[in-house]
């Protein structure tokens, strides 16, 4: 009886002392990063924002890898497809994710991504090169229909909401301007300060790297936009200039999530991934002095808000692309 009792504790102690030793070696190899826009945009440099400083917090390498293409579809395959053990983490945006979720409900529903957090909030604008000559987007609106299908919008996606909202916009005022299509933030912004294109619309965060070359039109949000002063909210302004016109708000929510099947199977995983996440956000100062520098946000919501309000984004992008 006695030796019974031995080997039950020996096994005992060897089957959860070796569960305990998998989860305090968590990572045992780098830890990838996935982005599913182009390098340069606001979505990579939110990602690359934390590369360099994770590993204080991981013990290890965080790469980060850039799948882009089809409005973000690709990347979001991409992260979906990996094994759902915690060494594989999303940098996206809302509600891009519900755009590519809205043209092919089968790829994932809302709640398969558990949201880590929402890092980077950043209202989006409409803005125009100064060369245009217009002052404000009473000067665009008349621009546009004295000349119609002469101006150009640089597009960065088709789930991006500062070009989804502007489309919303010229739709209801209907304007005929000609949108020109790129691959992320980053390259519409370089067409745009080339002059490519006359206007463009993106968070307000990534369009700083244009603002010598731009003029705000006006902001789709209430309140003050970080970085553009003189913003303000496009409803307010169509009011002020006489269109009986309202369109929706919304802006980039930049995010860092793993699948769900994460927490449920892996919750100890799961736990060190927030708690590297939030150390090195709110704690790490080299951290928050690269993020001021740089001009990348560095919210901390945390799990449970980032996930309630990612899934309000998603309810409401998804009643606009209903509409629109």
């Amino acid at each position: 009886m006695k030796k019974i009792s031995k080997l039950v504790l020996i096994v005992f102690f060897s089957f959860f002392g070796s569960i305990s030793q998998v989860f305090a070696d968590f990572p045992e190899k780098e830890i990838k990063v996935i982005v599913n826009y182009g390098a340069g945009g606001g979505v990579d440099r939110t990602a690359r924002s934390l590369q360099k400083f994770l590993p204080t917090e991981f013990g290890k390498t965080v790469i980060v890898e850039n799948h882009k293409g089809a409005g973000g579809k690709i990347g979001l395959k991409k992260f979906l497809a990996e094994p759902r053990d915690g060494y594989t983490i999303l940098t996206a945006f809302a509600p891009a994710t519900t755009y590519v979720k809205f043209k092919d409900p089968s790829i994932f529903n809302a709640e398969d991504l558990d949201i880590i957090n929402i890092q980077w909030i950043d209202p989006a604008i409409i803005i125009a090169r100064k060369d245009t000559g217009w002052k404000n987007i009473d000067d665009m609106i008349k621009a546009v229909k004295a000349n119609p299908g002469k101006y150009t919008f640089g597009s960065s996606g088709k789930g991006s909401v500062g070009p989804v909202l502007s489309r919303v916009l010229f739709k209801e005022l209907g304007l005929d301007i000609k949108i020109v299509p790129y691959k992320g933030g980053g390259k519409t912004r370089k067409a745009f300060i080339a002059g490519e294109v006359n206007m463009t619309a993106a968070g307000s965060g990534g369009a700083l790297k244009a603002k010598d070359q731009s003029v705000v039109l006006g902001a789709f949000m209430d309140g003050e936009v970080p970085g553009w002063e003189s913003a303000e909210p496009i409803n307010k302004l169509l009011k002020k200039y006489g269109y009986k016109v309202k369109v929706p708000y919304g802006g980039a929510y930049r995010f860092h999530a793993v699948h769900k099947d994460v927490k449920k199977n892996y919750p100890d995983r799961y736990k060190k991934i927030v708690n590297a996440y939030k150390k090195t956000t709110k704690s790490n100062k080299d951290f928050i002095a690269f993020a001021d520098k740089t001009k990348v946000g560095r919210e901390w919501l945390g799990p449970r808000k980032s996930n309630k309000l990612y899934r309000k984004i998603d309810k409401e992008f998804t009643e606009i692309m209903n509409n629109y």
